[in-house]
């Protein structure tokens, strides 16, 4: 059975419709993440590095300890999130697309995401707790205030 010329085009058409998509949300994503100030920070969108530095000695290193008695927690979130990403490579990148498998890949890695995403706001706001009110509010000024110079920087560009 001999397949068409046009049937062969147009599956090239949409193989290469669904690469330059990826390729696209992949590049936008990484763009957005690292926001239009350039400045490296993690995917979950509040720059603790940068909070800390408002804190004193005594309450950077609660706050330390706060995070290395959280991160063993999740470890194995992280790790299930990379492997649900390996898993989508390779069903991305297979001779035959299977929906299936990519859908079900992605639905977990969401579900995974949305795991660390419920850790992280729960060890937020165990830290906002300790800190005194002027502290938390400038803490937490602070670790947003990256996302809050690229949304306004961006306010700027559409008038």
């Amino acid at each position: 059975m001999r397949i068409s010329r046009q049937k062969i085009l147009s599956a090239a058409l949409v193989l290469s419709v669904a690469v330059n998509l990826i390729i696209g949300g992949f590049l936008i994503t990484q763009w957005i993440d690292h926001g239009g100030d350039k400045r490296r920070h993690g995917k979950f969108h509040f720059d603790r590095r940068e909070a800390v530095s408002i804190l004193d000695e005594k309450e950077q290193e609660k706050f330390r300890q706060l995070w290395k008695d959280n991160r063993g927690s999740l470890r194995p979130f992280f790790r299930e999130f990379r492997q649900h990403r390996e898993t989508l490579a390779e069903l991305f990148s297979a001779e035959t697309l299977d929906l299936v498998a990519i859908n079900q890949t992605y639905a977990d890695m969401i579900a995974t995401q949305i795991q660390i995403e419920s850790f992280i706001q729960a060890s937020m706001i165990e830290l906002a707790k300790s800190l005194p009110e002027d502290k938390r509010a400038a803490f937490f000024e602070k670790g947003f205030e990256h996302r809050k110079k690229w949304r306004n920087s961006k306010k700027g560009d559409e008038k």
